[in-house]
Parts: structure tokens; C-alpha cells; sequence
């Protein structure tokens, strides 16, 4: 399964509100027989957009038409050492990364997905993440 990242829903959001046939969606074109999924983080951050949204209630139904239907990856027990040994070599390279981008990159870590994503620099700085882009 490939774990879609934040960015990539909210430019496959973008571009269908606006009739686009954008990067985002060209690459679900492209790509659709592929098994897709968002972690619980990935649908944490793209609701809370809804949720500052000018009008909450439709935005939300707006999401919830694009990543409604994905399946939600849940960490497990692992997630928490996958996290502190990421975090902690990225301190020590003095590259420190976003909570909740590094939860996003541990859980695809865990998970073996490559992760589907716009931000490769914020990413790549993980040692055996998977980065596909589009």
C-alpha cells in the first residue's frame, strides 16, 4: 500500500475543487490500480484544514470526498521506538523534523509503504523511507 502524505491530498483537493487536471490527479490517473492509504496523522492534518476552513461543513464534505474511502493506517506499539530512534538521529544531525511530518514518515517506515508525497527535502533526511513524488 502506498501511504499518501498530506500534500498530496490537499493539491488532489485543490485541483478538483478548480476543474484542474493537476499533478495530483494526473498521477491517480496514472496510477490506478495501486493500493492506497493515510495514516490516522495524514487525516488529523487535512481535517483540521477543513476545520479552519471560511465554511467548516462544507469543506469537510470536500475531503471527505477525496481521502473518505482510503483506508486508515493506525500505529501499533512500534510506532514509538520507530519514532525516537528517527527523531533522535535527526537531532543529532541537527536536522529536526515536524511532529507530525515525522509521525507520518514513522508509521510508512513501519508499515514498509513508500510514502506519496510533495515535500521529498522534509523527508529525505530519513534513512529507509520510501519517497515516491508527483
Amino acid at each position: 500500500m502506498i501511504h499518501l502524505d498530506t500534500t498530496f491530498l490537499v493539491d488532489a483537493i485543490r485541483e478538483s475543487r478548480r476543474g484542474l487536471e493537476g499533478p495530483a490527479r494526473q498521477w491517480l490517473a496514472r496510477n490506478r490500480g495501486e493500493a492506497l492509504g493515510l495514516s490516522v496523522f495524514v487525516r488529523a492534518e487535512i481535517l483540521v484544514g477543513a476545520e479552519l476552513h471560511a465554511d467548516p461543513l462544507v469543506e469537510r464534505r470536500r475531503v471527505l470526498a477525496v481521502c473518505g474511502d482510503l483506508p486508515v493506517v493506525l500505529p501499533d506499539s512500534r510506532l514509538a521506538d520507530t519514532y525516537a530512534a528517527v527523531h533522535a538521529s535527526l537531532r543529532r544531525q541537527g536536522t529536526p523534523l515536524a511532529t507530525m511530518d515525522l509521525l507520518i514518515a514513522c508509521l510508512a517506515l513501519n508499515e514498509g509503504a513508500p510514502l506519496l508525497t510533495a515535500n521529498r527535502s522534509h523527508f529525505s533526511r530519513i534513512q529507509g523511507l520510501r519517497l515516491l513524488e508527483y
